[in-house]
């Protein structure tokens, strides 16, 4: 790799070579974080995201050795928030390549947030695994800070049989149905109003993140009803390349949820052991999820109440814009 790097926009095409990218930053950094090429080729097929000007592959003799993108969110409330990604292959690093990188990303983010939302204050938000403090010191060096710390969480599903538990009031736990698709949008949308760095989701953005993904399990999602009204939902995920790299199928609880009028009546409860369940009877070995460790509403004590365990940290950084 003596030749001089190549920048150019990534494509769709650019997938499998992503992959490859990936595969390897997974191998030296133990993230646990898997991903096949159509995996892949979803994220860059983003609606929210223009590859032409807010993407960047970095290649050397035909190979892929880095990469960067930027996602402008379409909505604001009271912060834009650009979310930033990037990453260089392990044999590529020591070059200045993950600076120049991270410049492109400041540079990028900050020209969406110009060109979209001006008259907002704007930010540029990455998470980075903790264990990577590299990598954290290039983000520091542009002017991220650490704000977050989230915790990627799993248990097992081979151990004793899970006890089933309901909700109070005479809510019902039953299966997601397509029908209910946008209330459970809305649902989320209210249920984590107050939480830090959220922004409402759009109904595409709501698609190609959660029920339209290829990832999408609806046979291990739920929804707690009270008459025909939405309280609370739990949606699940189950990646192909994870169980292909790992041997173990693992059922990812992606959103969990309840409406402000129903906490506290154990709604969060009976969907996430009603999943658990259900997932255990599908032939899952694991679940996992990620949390905000500094959660307003206790979700972490629910999760370690549930038999939850931490494997991996993540540290929120963000920059002004």
């Amino acid at each position: 790799m003596n030749a001089t790097p190549a920048w150019r926009p990534l494509v769709l095409d650019d997938a499998p070579a992503l992959a490859e990218l990936f595969a390897a930053v997974e191998a030296a950094d133990g993230t646990d974080e898997h991903y096949d090429a159509e995996d892949l080729a979803e994220e860059l097929g983003n609606p929210h995201v223009e590859l032409a000007r807010d993407s960047v592959g970095v290649w050397s003799e035909g190979e892929l050795i880095g990469y960067a993108k930027a996602m402008g969110l379409p909505d604001a409330t009271d912060v834009h928030r650009v979310y930033v990604e990037g990453a260089v292959r392990p044999d590529a690093r020591g070059r200045g390549i993950g600076t120049d990188l991270v410049n492109w990303l400041v540079t990028r983010a900050t020209r969406q947030h110009r060109e979209r939302f001006p008259d907002l204050p704007g930010e540029a938000h990455i998470q980075l695994h903790a264990p990577n403090t590299t990598k954290g010191d290039l983000y520091k060096q542009a002017g991220f800070e650490a704000r977050r710390w989230f915790f990627d969480m799993s248990r097992p599903l081979d151990d004793d049989p899970i006890p089933a538990t309901i909700p109070a009031g005479g809510l019902r736990v039953v299966s997601f149905t397509e029908a209910y698709d946008d209330a459970t949008r809305l649902a989320h949308n209210e249920a984590f109003l107050d939480h830090w760095g959220h922004t409402p989701s759009t109904p595409d953005r709501w698609r190609h993140q959660s029920t339209g993904a290829r990832s999408f399990r609806p046979d291990a999602s739920f929804l707690a009803l009270d008459g025909n009204e939405v309280a609370g939902y739990l949606l699940s995920h189950e990646y192909d390349a994870e169980t292909a790299m790992t041997g173990v199928r693992e059922c990812w609880i992606d959103r969990l949820g309840t409406r402000p009028a129903w906490r506290g009546t154990g709604v969060a409860t009976a969907l996430l052991t009603t999943c658990l369940r259900a997932a255990q009877e599908q032939g899952c070995r694991r679940a996992g999820l990620n949390v905000d460790s500094a959660n307003a509403t206790g979700a972490l004590g629910l999760y370690e109440r549930c038999g939850f365990r931490t494997r991996h940290t993540w540290i929120g950084y963000v920059r002004p814009l």
